[in-house]
Parts: structure tokens; sequence; C-alpha cells
């Protein structure tokens, strides 16, 4: 069995069809079916359902796609081993972060470059806690910027960073008197753009609108505070964003900023990683960096 059978094997899983599977992997389709059919003999069992198109994987398939992951996460964490060994971490860190905690994320992505300067970081942003712990198992990035609110798992490791409270963001024009606070029921009469419905900052916000007897109904919705900040700079909407993502002077757009109160909404951000043993350098040195961007040490709880 070879390691690149196995990561064509990963790339159809991933990809969904032979073509994407092969361009991502950078060799001919009619080469990437060639070597999944040698593993498939070697296996002795069938791993893709073939037709005209790519059809799925066989029962067979999904199992051996658990382990074909796994290999090549231990693959790549030897190789980062042996670059350790010589000195210095090589090779690329892959990094997922939710909306909530793109500022947190700069920080601790600023430190590990510093930290290892031989290593590329790759940062996926847009993402949910659900997708980043999904991401996680399947180890196709090495940790991430979660909140703390997937189910309990032992293969987690969960380390809570700090709290984000939630601010009101708007130009003059939305917030004119430039409040120093805004109420629930204030804010919710704003024209309103929020995160969308699946991010779990969205969720934790209408949650404690809710208590409040307040239903929040955003005209438009993101995936990215940094897609809420711009359209607050249009003059048009006012969004309810991290506080740390919001200037105190409202920044070169002039955006002026309100505590939100009744409700104040707080969220707990964690970084999140498998709970492996040994742990990947890549995650290791994850772990460092936040503890230099935190200023102590974490205290890690397994979900």
């Amino acid at each position: 069995m070879l390691l690149t059978q196995v990561e064509y094997f990963v790339a159809v899983a991933r990809e969904q069809h032979f073509g994407r599977a092969a361009a991502s992997c950078y060799v001919s389709p009619s080469a990437l079916s060639e070597a999944i059919r040698k593993l498939e003999l070697e296996l002795g069992v069938p791993l893709v359902r073939r037709g005209r198109v790519f059809e799925g994987l066989t029962p067979e398939g999904e199992v051996a796609l658990v382990w074909a992951r796994r290999m090549l996460a231990d693959d790549r964490a030897l190789r980062d081993e042996l670059a350790l060994a010589r000195g210095r971490l090589a090779g690329e860190v892959r990094f997922g972060v939710i909306p909530s905690a793109l500022v947190r994320a700069a920080s601790v992505l600023t430190a590990l470059a510093a930290r290892n300067p031989l290593t590329r970081v790759c940062m996926l942003t847009g993402l949910t806690t659900e997708e980043i712990v999904r991401r996680l198992r399947r180890y196709e990035i090495d940790a991430g910027l979660i909140h703390p609110s997937v189910e309990d798992d032992e293969e987690l490791l969960v380390t809570p960073l700090y709290e984000e409270t939630m601010v009101v963001v708007g130009s003059p024009g939305v917030l004119p008197d430039a409040p120093a606070a805004l109420t629930g029921r204030q804010a919710s009469a704003l024209p309103l753009c929020l995160l969308g419905p699946r991010m779990r900052a969205r969720q934790l916000l209408d949650a404690a609108f809710e208590r409040r007897g307040v239903a929040l109904a955003p005209r438009i919705e993101s995936d990215s505070v940094d897609g809420l900040l711009a359209l607050a700079r249009t003059g048009a909407w006012a969004a309810i964003v991290p506080r740390s993502a919001a200037l105190p002077d409202g920044g070169p757009h002039g955006l002026r900023v309100a505590e939100l109160v009744d409700p104040s909404v707080s969220i707990t951000i964690a970084l999140a990683r498998l709970a492996e043993e040994p742990v990947s350098p890549a995650a290791a040195a994850v772990d460092a960096a936040a503890v230099v961007t935190r200023g102590g040490g974490m205290r890690a709880r397994r979900r």
C-alpha cells in the first residue's frame, strides 16, 4: 500500500468527483483511478462506487476512509517531528476560525509564525463550530477557535481562552445620538445585519434576546464579521459584532460603538484540537502560541 494511493482515495472522498480529485492531487483522472483500483485490489474490497460519475463510497470505503485520513495525518506528524528533531518545525499548520474569533485568531497565528519561522499557516474563516469540529475529526485542520457548545466528546480537547462581549456598531446616520448603550429592544428596532443562523454566536444572541421577549429580524445576514462591518460602513445598517472587532474610536470610517445591555451577551471562545497522544507538532505549536497570546497557562478540558 502506497501513501499516494491513500491520498488519492481521500481526495476522491473529499471532492466527490474524480476529475476534481485528480486536479487537487496534480495527476490525471486515469492515474488517480488506477491508483485507487490497485488499493482496492490490495485491500480485497471495493472502496468506491463507480458508474459514469462518482456514486459515493461503499460501506467498506466508509470504514477505510477513517483510517486513511489517520494514516495521512500520522505521516504528516512524523515529518513534522523529524523537522523538529533538526531544530525547527516546518510544513503547514491549518487553523479553523469562527467569525467571532478572527481578531484573537490573528494574534495566535502571528505568534505561531514568529515562533516557527519555517511554517506556513492556512487560516480557514467563516466556519461554524460544528464545521471546525468535523474538520478536526477528519484530520483536515490541526486546531481551531470555536464556541465550546458541541456535545461532549473524548476525541476533542477544548481549552477556554476568553469571553467575547457583543456590541452594536453603526454609522452616525444609524446611531445619531451616539448612545453609550442600547437595550435589546432598542437594538432590534435598528436596520440590522447579523451573523447567519448557523453561527453559534447568532444562536446565543437570539436566545438572549428571546429571554427578554425580543425577536431579532435582520434584513441581511453574513457568515463574516468583516462582512457585517462592511455593511455598517455603508451608513445604512447597524450590526451586532464582537467588541474586539469594533475599534474604540470607530476607525477611519467613523462607526459608532454602543454597549449592548438588557441583554448583555458574552460568548466563550475556546481553542479546540484532537485529544490524541502524542500531540502532533502542529497542534502543540498552536497550543504554545495560544498561551503566549493569553499571557498565561491554559486549563484544558476534554469534551
